[in-house]
């Protein structure tokens, strides 16, 4: 056949490519045995996909199950003492907390609150285990002794208001522990007595540094386990802040106006005291003229007029222009 802009052997190899195609093609059998090896396969990657699958749901339940145990832990064990099942998990909601607040001072507060919770399970715990009363005592020391290092450090940095609180802390803990007592064995009565006195040492510490907030040293360089211990010399500043040694100079204080001496006159150098015998008595019919000084002209002022009067000025005649007229006088 004729095809335009085809040659005949252009259409030879056409034909030629054509039968090659059909040579090569699968047959029936073929096609279906390779359909069948890749279903295979697929099946075969999507059992370890599903497996996956199956255990990501299992996890995320258990994930979940996990929170939401623990939040009701959390809850339950808000009133657990020491020896209880869920104590561990109210100790480690604690230390969330703590590992949650922001800035020094809302740590320290944390503390002193921690150091509180310990004597409210101590009043609790009623007859129990020696080793509870024993670790009890010991946190409520740990706790109060970090706070109150925080916040005395804090209280000599800035206004001091933190040590009214501590104070007040330690005053409320001290009711605290007393009514404690009763309940604590005898074998645990050593580590009751430290405990009151920390607190005897904390109240005093803070009132000894509110003493000392107006002073120049409040703080030594030494510390112990409240923080740093203060300064039991004087409030005035040493004096070898000085230069040399020697106090402070007092401000100079200006003299008062008695003590000015008197206004001389400028354009004398050196006052003249008139003697007694060149002084004229005015005559006794007449009364000495009051002094008065006169007007002092300022050099951008205007001058006063004189009363001087000056000679009239001469009088120059002009001769009549012409014949019949009067002479013309000037002046």
């Amino acid at each position: 056949m004729d095809v335009p802009r085809w040659s005949g052997r252009d259409l030879e190899v056409i034909s030629g490519l054509r039968q090659l195609g059909d040579a090569t093609k699968p047959d029936a059998a073929a096609r279906q045995r390779m359909r069948g090896a890749i279903l295979g396969r697929l099946r075969h990657d999507d059992r370890p996909s599903r497996r996956r699958r199956i255990l990501a749901e299992v996890l995320a339940a258990a994930v979940a199950l996990v929170i939401a145990l623990s939040g009701l832990g959390l809850v339950l064990s808000d009133r657990a003492l020491p020896g209880d099942a869920l104590y561990g998990v109210k100790r480690a909601g604690e230390s969330a907390e703590l590992g949650l607040a922001f800035g020094d001072s809302a740590k320290a507060q944390k503390h002193l609150e921690f150091a509180s919770n310990r004597l409210d399970e101590l009043a609790a715990l009623g007859p129990s285990a020696l080793v509870a009363y024993e670790s009890t005592l010991a946190d409520f020391q740990r706790e109060a002794a970090a706070g109150t290092a925080e916040l005395t450090r804090l209280a000599t940095q800035g206004s001091g208001d933190e040590l009214v609180q501590l104070r007040s802390w330690s005053l409320a803990q001290q009711a605290k522990l007393l009514a404690a007592r009763p309940a604590v064995p005898s074998a645990a009565l050593g580590r009751f007595t430290s405990s009151a006195e920390l607190l005897n040492r904390i109240e005093a510490r803070a009132q000894t540094l509110m003493a000392r907030l107006d002073c120049f040293r409040i703080t030594t360089t030494e510390t112990d386990e409240l923080g740093a211990i203060p300064e039991s010399g004087s409030c005035m500043p040493p004096a070898d802040t000085t230069p040399a040694g020697r106090p402070p100079v007092p401000r100079p204080v200006p003299p008062s106006r008695e003590q000015l001496p008197a206004r001389q006159n400028p354009t004398s150098a050196t006052p003249v005291r008139p003697s007694s015998a060149s002084v004229i008595p005015p005559p006794p019919s007449t009364q000495a003229p009051p002094a008065i000084d006169g007007p002092v002209i300022a050099p951008t002022s205007q001058r006063q007029p004189t009363t001087t009067t000056s000679p009239p000025p001469p009088l120059i005649s002009v001769p009549p222009l012409l014949p019949g007229l009067p002479g013309v006088g000037i002046g």
